[in-house]
């Protein structure tokens, strides 16, 4: 059974998939994006399903083609490397974001295919944005009786588009939980042993960072 926390952080690369296809401040706002995204690329991975399902490659391919170009990773890894961003050298922070980048995905990307048949809301009332920041909210159908999955996008512009730069899953931070938990390996071993297992596709690295939580459908 996945508790209904790894169900949303699924669903968050199902949304980045589907809510980041375009990005330009001048284009459409934050939440008209998502919606529309959603559509657009649902009807994608919907024509394509059998191979979603079947062939990882398939799906980390559309992630990291459509999807990541879209995202500020730059920005989540200084959010979460936090004090060490500051004092880790500029090979140390390449190393970590394209090493944190593939673990992710890896980790979860495999699992977007469970998400094609999940209905995803946009919801206006608890949606909102400034110049500076906006908070998409959705929720994630999570079928069998169970309460919907919450999950929240803040984005911000970065050199003219809107880019997530987090994302609120269940009420928890995708960037402060990843943040709790690297920070802890990096005062025990340091930063570049962390980097390492990074690298090595250590995925327990990962999965810390989901604690258990209630059960959703599995």
């Amino acid at each position: 059974m996945r508790t209904r926390l790894h169900a949303a952080l699924g669903g968050m690369l199902l949304l980045f998939a589907c809510a980041l296809g375009a990005s330009s401040l001048q284009a459409a706002e934050p939440m008209q994006l998502v919606e529309e995204a959603i559509n657009r690329v649902l009807d994608t991975l919907g024509a394509n399903e059998a191979r979603a399902q079947e062939d990882p490659d398939f799906v980390l391919g559309v992630i990291e083609d459509e999807v990541l170009p879209l995202v500020d990773v730059d920005g989540m890894a200084r959010l979460i490397l936090a004090r060490h961003w500051r004092d880790a050298s500029p090979e140390q922070r390449r190393r970590f974001i394209e090493a944190f980048r593939s673990t992710l995905l890896n980790a979860y990307g495999v699992r977007l295919a469970d998400y094609l048949d999940r209905r995803v809301m946009v919801i206006p009332r608890r949606s909102r944005q400034d110049d500076r920041m906006a908070v998409v909210a959705t929720e994630i159908e999570a079928g069998s009786g169970q309460p919907n999955i919450v999950v929240n996008y803040r984005l911000r512009p970065v050199d003219g588009e809107w880019k997530v730069f987090d994302v609120e899953a269940e009420g928890l931070s995708f960037v402060g939980n990843f943040r709790s938990t690297f920070n802890t390996e990096i005062r025990r071993d340091g930063l570049d042993a962390l980097i390492v297992r990074l690298e090595e596709g250590d995925r327990s690295l990962i999965e810390e960072a989901v604690p258990e939580g209630d059960e959703g459908r599995g």
